[in-house]
C-alpha cells in the first residue's frame, strides 16, 4: 500500500467513526468548546435540539442511521411492483 492509499484509508476510518452529539441549544457552546478542547473536533459534530432531554447529551452515528434506511427503503422497493396501464 502507498502512501495515498493509506492517507484515503486513513481518512476513511476517521470518517467512519465519527459521531454527532445533540444537546440542548443553551449547551451547545459549552459542549463544542469541551470537544475542541480535547482535540476530538474531527470525531465529534455538535448540533442542538430542543428535543434533546435537560442535562443530557444524545450520541448518533448517523452514517449508519442512513445506511439502515436506505436498505429499508431498497427493500421495500423490491416489494413492489409496477402495473403498466
Amino acid at each position: 500500500m502507498d502512501f495515498l492509499d493509506e492517507l484515503r484509508f486513513t481518512m476513511q476510518v476517521v470518517n467512519d467513526a465519527k459521531r454527532t452529539l445533540i444537546c440542548e441549544p443553551d449547551n451547545a457552546h459549552e459542549v463544542r468548546s469541551l470537544i475542541d478542547s480535547m482535540g476530538a473536533s474531527a470525531a465529534f459534530d455538535v448540533k442542538a435540539s430542543t428535543y434533546c432531554p435537560p442535562g443530557q447529551i444524545i450520541v448518533l452515528d448517523e452514517q449508519a442511521l442512513t445506511a439502515s434506511a436506505n436498505q429499508t427503503f431498497q427493500r421495500a422497493a423490491q416489494g413492489i411492483r409496477f402495473r403498466r396501464p
